[in-house]
C-alpha cells in the first residue's frame, strides 16, 4: 500500500495534532518577550502607543475639574507580510511513522525552523529594520544612530572594539533612563549569545562589596546569568553581526539587541499552522508543512537599542 493510500483522514488528523504539540513544544525564545497582537486580511494593520502623562493638582478646589487631559496616541503600522513556511514529503517508512509522535526528528526539525524564523527575520529584523508611522504607515522611521552603543565604550581610555562589559551596560541604562522609562516597573531585555555572556564572566568576579551591590548581578535558578543593571538577560545564539572600522582596520562586532517588552510588537495574521496535501505532480506523495504570516516593528524607536560587542576570532 503506497503512503498516498495510507494517509486517509484519521492519520490526518493525528498527523495535525502531533505536529501542533510539536509546535507547542518547541517554543520560540524571543517571542514571549516581545508584545502581540491579532491582525487580519492582507492590509497593513495599525498598533497604537499610548505614550505616558502626568496628573495635575487641582486649582485650589475639591470639586473635580473635569479637565480634558487625553493621552497622545501614535499609530505605527505592522505591514502584512507573505507567509512563510518549511516542510517536506513522506516518502520513506520512518518518516511516515514518525509523524504520529510530536518528538520525532520531522516533526520537530519543522517546528523549529519556523520558530528559528519567527525569532531571526521577524523579531531581530522588525527591531532593527524600519518603522513606519503616520495615519497610514507612510512616514518611514529608520533605526536611530543614538540608540548605539558603540563597541569602542570601556572603562580608561582605551578606543578599540571590546566585548560585552560592564561600562557598555551602564551607558545603556543611562540611555533608557535618559527617555524618562521606568526601569523598576519594566527591565531592559538583552538576548546575547555565549560570547557575551563570556565576555562579562571576569568582570562580575567583582571584589567591592558596594560595586557589587550596586551591579547587582542575579543569577537564575539553573546558574545562567539573569540580571545586571536593570537588564533581564536572555541567551540566543543567532544574533546578527556587522563589519566597522574603528581606526585600526575593519572588525567584527555582534549587533547586541536591547528592548522593552511594551516597545516591540509583534503582529500575527497566520500562527504557525500545520498543513498536508497529496502533491500529484509526485504520484500524490504526501507532503506537510507548516506556515505562519507575522511581522514585527518598534512601537517606540527610543524603547530599542544596541551594543556593538566585538566578536573574537
Amino acid at each position: 500500500m503506497s503512503f498516498a493510500e495510507r494517509f486517509n483522514q484519521s492519520y490526518r488528523q493525528t498527523y495535525q495534532d502531533q505536529a501542533q504539540l510539536a509546535v507547542d513544544h518547541q517554543s520560540s525564545v524571543l517571542r514571549p518577550l516581545v508584545s502581540e497582537q491579532p491582525c487580519e486580511g492582507t492590509q497593513s494593520a495599525p498598533a497604537l502607543f499610548y505614550d505616558s502623562k502626568k496628573a495635575k493638582r487641582r486649582g485650589g478646589t475639591r470639586a473635580p475639574s473635569n479637565r480634558d487631559n487625553p493621552t497622545n496616541r501614535r499609530r505605527r503600522w505592522l505591514k502584512y507580510q507573505p507567509p512563510f513556511d518549511d516542510g517536506e514529503f513522506i516518502d520513506s517508512e520512518d518518516v511516515f511513522k514518525g509523524m504520529q509522535d510530536f518528538m520525532s526528528p520531522t516533526h520537530m526539525a519543522i517546528a523549529g525552523a519556523m520558530k528559528r524564523f519567527v525569532d531571526e527575520d521577524v523579531i531581530l529584523e522588525g527591531m532593527f529594520g524600519d518603522a513606519y508611522e503616520g495615519e497610514m504607515g507612510s512616514t518611514v522611521k529608520p533605526f536611530l544612530a543614538g540608540q548605539v552603543i558603540p563597541a569602542t565604550d570601556q572603562e580608561g581610555n582605551g578606543t578599540a572594539a571590546t566585548g560585552l562589559n560592564l561600562k557598555k551596560l551602564r551607558n545603556n541604562r543611562k540611555l533608557y533612563a535618559s527617555h524618562k522609562y521606568d526601569l523598576q516597573a519594566e527591565p531592559i531585555i538583552i538576548a546575547v549569545t555565549a560570547e557575551q555572556i563570556d565576555d562579562l564572566g571576569d568582570e562580575l568576579k567583582l571584589t567591592s562589596a558596594d560595586y557589587k551591590a550596586e551591579a547587582a548581578p542575579a543569577f537564575n535558578a539553573e546558574g545562567k546569568l539573569a540580571m545586571v543593571w536593570n537588564h533581564l538577560f536572555v541567551e540566543f545564539q543567532n544574533l546578527t553581526s556587522k563589519t566597522k572600522d574603528y581606526g585600526s582596520g575593519l572588525v567584527t562586532v555582534q549587533r547586541v539587541p536591547t528592548w522593552r517588552k511594551s516597545c516591540v510588537r509583534l503582529g500575527v495574521w497566520q500562527d504557525i499552522t500545520p498543513r498536508d496535501t497529496l502533491d500529484s505532480s509526485k504520484y500524490n506523495t504526501p507532503y506537510v508543512w507548516s506556515e505562519a504570516s507575522m511581522d514585527c516593528r518598534r512601537m517606540e524607536d527610543t524603547g530599542v537599542s544596541e551594543i556593538e560587542c566585538l566578536i573574537d576570532g
